[in-house]
């Protein structure tokens, strides 16, 4: 496996388990944790859950910004390929602070109307970022295809260094 792929797979198996805890979140809200009480037992693992997205997700997010937008935008003849990319990022940024306004405040969160506004959020964050991790797996190869051996290893380099001083 090439350097970009390993680096790109490595960062996206870390996000994977985040991406399904959310959607065993947004389960449980439609059943037996719509008792806010029982919600606000599970609070340790929803902070936990949310401290993952903001630590692993959002770093990712900047790294790919960072490195991986401006390279496909150069190989596209800047095509504004990478738009939908940077709108759907937009929106994980706003569902993620969403999240952290419940887990930061689950006081002013205690109602049935609440407990399903979260559920909402997280079914949301878990269809997008479920299908924009596998969009962005699809530009890889383009990416190999592209570059040439030496710019493929800068880029995976960066988008790692990029990551990890922010993991």
């Amino acid at each position: 496996m090439q350097a970009l792929s390993r680096v790109s797979h490595e960062h996206h198996d870390r996000l994977w388990q985040y991406v399904e805890r959310l959607n065993a979140f947004a389960d449980c809200l439609n059943s037996d944790c719509l008792d806010t009480s029982r919600l606000i037992e599970r609070l340790p693992e929803l902070r936990e859950l949310h401290h993952g997205l903001t630590s692993l997700l959002i770093p990712h997010m900047e790294a790919v910004e960072a490195a991986v937008h401006p390279t496909l935008e150069r190989l596209m003849a800047g095509r504004q390929v990478t738009a939908p990319m940077a709108r759907e990022h937009d929106e994980v940024r706003r569902l993620v602070a969403a999240f952290g306004e419940f887990v930061e405040h689950p006081e002013a969160h205690e109602d049935r109307t609440a407990v399903l506004g979260l559920r909402r959020v997280l079914l949301r964050l878990y269809v997008l970022l479920k299908t924009h991790l596998s969009e962005e797996e699809l530009y890889i190869p383009i990416l190999e295809d592209r570059l040439t051996p030496a710019e493929e290893a800068a880029l995976a380099r960066a988008l790692d260094h990029l990551a990890a001083e922010r993991l």
